[in-house]
């Protein structure tokens, strides 16, 4: 069913820009008011909306990805049960339709008009508020990244000096970094154990060789427990493991590659799991060589494991959705009786 009225929010810290689309109107003249980023804003906001005939239950409302800026407001929409959804700030950006010029009034008018014109498409889907379980799950994940980093750097920095006495000021905030990210990690635990489908999630996801704590947790966060992204190549662009196409008409055909746009830090995790799987898992060990063909050179064996990651990427997708746990393959039988299984299925 597609939507009667179409609001466009611009996000600020403080204030936040609203415009409403109208038909056979400029771009420039749309309704347009502003009010405070606050819960008594969003109220005059939903006021000055039905003072404009805007029937809200029958409203798409629409916003940029702005972090904790936008939060509050998503909380008070879901409360209140109006349709919203989240743009991506490039697609705002780029909107072909009115002024080149910069200001929250034209972004606010520009994601107004964006609703109106890819009402019902898979561009402008109604956003789901994550539970709050997951919200606390993914900021404890992004609090994690941020203290590995700075480990890292002072690490990093450690290097640079000859002298114990010169690197204790550093050995002191590396173990107080790892301290805090201890605590982090029995602080996620304790939130993941409070929900039993979560825990179960978790729990599966640890069967898998090669995937430990970390993993199994940044991908119950992205992913919200596999329900925000349909298939495991999703994930994997997102993370920078699967390629991606670039051609257009016929000079521009670019060798299909990951995008440099992506989770670094869920990637190089994924990366010590393919390394820990190709080392202990037997049915890993077969694929990784056989993706090497007997070649040794840097490049093929980065190859090989970024296969790897796709391939751990799929077990977890696979164990996350069907919500049940890994089974190994010990002996060769199995590995027949698999071949077996796999030729039956494609001869159906």
């Amino acid at each position: 069913m597609k939507n009667k009225s179409f609001v466009g929010i611009d996000i600020s810290k403080k204030v936040i820009d609203v415009s409403i689309f109208r038909e056979d109107t400029n771009i420039k003249m749309f309704p347009h008011e502003v009010f405070n980023n606050t819960r008594k804003g969003f109220g005059d906001m939903c006021s000055w909306l039905k003072k404009s005939r805007v029937v809200l239950s029958q409203a798409l409302f629409g916003m940029e990805f702005t972090g904790c800026y936008s939060l509050d407001l998503e909380k008070f929409l879901t409360s209140k049960n109006y349709s919203f959804c989240m743009l991506s700030t490039r697609i705002v950006k780029h909107h072909p339709m009115g002024t080149i010029d910069k200001s929250d009034k034209n972004d606010s008018a520009k994601i107004a008009d964006f609703l109106y014109r890819y009402d019902g498409t898979e561009c402008a889907k109604p956003y789901k508020l994550p539970s709050k379980a997951m919200q606390q799950l993914k900021q404890l994940v992004n609090e994690r990244k941020f203290l590995v980093e700075q480990r890292t750097n002072f690490m990093n920095r450690m290097q640079m000096f000859e002298t114990k006495e010169n690197s204790a000021m550093y050995e002191s905030y590396i173990k107080k970094l790892n301290h805090d990210i201890e605590k982090i990690d029995q602080e996620e635990c304790e939130l993941m154990s409070k929900e039993e489908d979560v825990l179960d999630t978790f729990q599966n996801l640890l069967t898998i060789p090669g995937i430990g704590f970390v993993n199994a947790t940044n991908i119950i966060a992205i992913t919200r427990n596999f329900t925000a992204f349909d298939t495991a190549r999703q994930y994997a662009r997102y993370v920078g493991v699967a390629p991606c196409s670039h051609t257009s008409g016929t000079s521009v055909k670019w060798r299909a590659r990951p995008s440099a746009h992506c989770n670094g830090q869920v990637k190089a995790d994924l990366s010590m799991a393919a390394l820990r799987a190709v080392e202990y898992d037997v049915e890993m060990q077969i694929f990784y060589n056989r993706k090497l063909g007997g070649r040794k050179d840097s490049d093929t064996k980065r190859k090989a494991l970024n296969a790897v990651k796709f391939k751990l990427i799929r077990r977890m997708f696979a164990i996350g959705k069907q919500k049940r746990k890994w089974e190994v393959l010990k002996t060769s039988d199995d590995r027949k009786n698999l071949h077996i299984e796999k030729s039956k299925a494609s001869e159906l």
